[in-house]
């Protein structure tokens, strides 16, 4: 694995951070796995070395992915980002899916869909690779998130979460081996379908995830249009780019007519069964801010909306004290990116700088009481006492990504490569 993680230099104005950096440095060496040359366990086989989260999280996952690899690139691990990435294609084209994680009972459904901006971040000009890149991820776009059957809502034209119980039937360690003479409750394929989310559990979804048009989702997929736009442009597809662009406008219109509730100033998802909004304010509706899918007047709206979420250790992941691990007062890396990222994209530098602080001070703390970092943090009360339904998992893949993202892009430090020794 030497040859994927080279050695590093690290520069900091502040030497505590510094030493949280080193420690990641560290810690990459300890979550780099690599497949048997055959599925194995409860685990299939992946082509390539990849990163997991830590813990007890030991698989490839989707959306995890696609931060560590925000960090994989700062610390110039590109190959080891750019065969992650190729693990998803030999996913894709293996199974028709990106599931949930590399373990086989996770195969009936997939997570946030980050196949995109992950090839935007690992692309080093090869021609050829993008457009396998392209290609594959079409079929994504188009068999797994627009099937109408599954994740395509065809009365209002945006998206849905699902889970194919149906497709799990043979799978070991599942409750359901025959499902033709076992009763499924409700209740327990609607959790399921939450877990595709990535935000299991929230009381966002009120349990019924698979009948809401969630706001992040419908921002993700914005995302992918306008990254096939880009991509179009870049091989000389300016036909097909046209599609694209018409694609991407026709999307944010359902989002803005879904979604967006003008007299809250914020974005809330759909129920399409209700016929209603839920008004559940969590930091999914800076998602648009993120996809650039907002205009700027719904940015500035948004924007003005932040102090609801901020507190000492970062933002908030919603407003609601729910018992479950997606709410409050939980904080996520990942979450602290796309709002942070999602209002210096429309200019909110001061916002996004503050919440960039105040995690980074509190993940440093933490590391220095406790010699490690974590998967989630308590924002409200600054430590670690969090609301979840696992005990608190230490590592932590994104956690420590996006803790370097923030760090590098933020606070002033360098990573660089190590000149070799003669």
């Amino acid at each position: 694995m030497n040859e994927l993680l080279p050695p590093v230099r690290i520069e900091c104005p502040d030497r505590e951070v510094r030493r949280t950096l080193e420690y990641i440095d560290r810690f990459w060496r300890k979550i780099v796995k690599k497949s048997p040359p055959y599925t194995q366990g409860e685990l299939f086989y992946l082509p390539y070395p990849y990163v997991v989260p830590g813990g007890m999280f030991q698989q490839l996952f989707y959306w995890d992915s696609y931060f560590i690899i925000l960090g994989l690139k700062i610390f110039q691990f590109h190959r080891l980002a750019k065969g992650i990435v190729e693990n998803f294609f030999y996913e894709m084209t293996r199974f028709g899916i990106i599931p949930n994680s590399s373990e086989l009972a996770h195969l009936s459904r997939s997570q946030p869909p980050f196949l995109t901006s992950m090839i935007r971040a690992v692309w080093d000009r090869d021609m050829e690779w993008l457009k396998k890149a392209f290609e594959i991820a079409k079929i994504e776009y188009h068999e797994v998130w627009m099937n109408p059957r599954t994740h395509y809502h065809a009365d209002t034209g945006l998206n849905k979460y699902y889970d194919n119980l149906p497709g799990m039937l043979s799978v070991k360690g599942e409750a359901y081996l025959h499902l033709d003479e076992v009763y499924i409750p409700p209740r327990f394929w609607q959790e399921r379908i939450e877990a595709e989310s990535g935000w299991d559990y929230t009381g966002r979804f009120n349990r019924q995830c698979g009948y809401y048009l969630p706001v992040d989702l419908n921002a993700l997929l914005y995302k992918y249009e306008t990254d096939f736009l880009h991509f179009s442009k870049i091989l000389g597809h300016e036909n097909e780019g046209q599609q694209w662009k018409e694609r991407a406008l026709l999307r944010k219109q359902r989002i803005d007519r879904y979604l967006w509730n003008d007299q809250e100033g914020t974005y809330f998802d759909y129920d399409f069964v209700r016929q209603r909004q839920n008004r559940y304010h969590s930091l999914a509706a800076f998602s648009p801010l993120w996809s650039k899918a907002a205009s700027p007047y719904q940015a500035q709206r948004i924007a003005q909306r932040l102090p609801m979420f901020l507190y000492p250790g970062g933002v908030v992941t919603s407003t609601v004290r729910s018992g479950f691990q997606w709410d409050y007062p939980n904080g996520w890396a990942p979450l602290q990116w796309v709002v942070a990222k999602g209002l210096q994209n429309y200019r909110y530098e001061k916002e996004s700088r503050i919440i960039t602080e105040r995690w980074v001070r509190l993940c440093t703390k933490m590391f220095l009481q406790h010699g490690k970092l974590f998967e989630k943090y308590n924002v409200v009360d600054f430590n670690i006492q969090t609301a979840g339904r696992y005990p608190l998992q230490e590592g932590f893949g994104w956690t420590n990504a996006i803790y370097t993202k923030f760090a590098v892009e933020f606070l002033g430090c360098r990573i660089d490569k190590k000149a070799p020794i003669d």
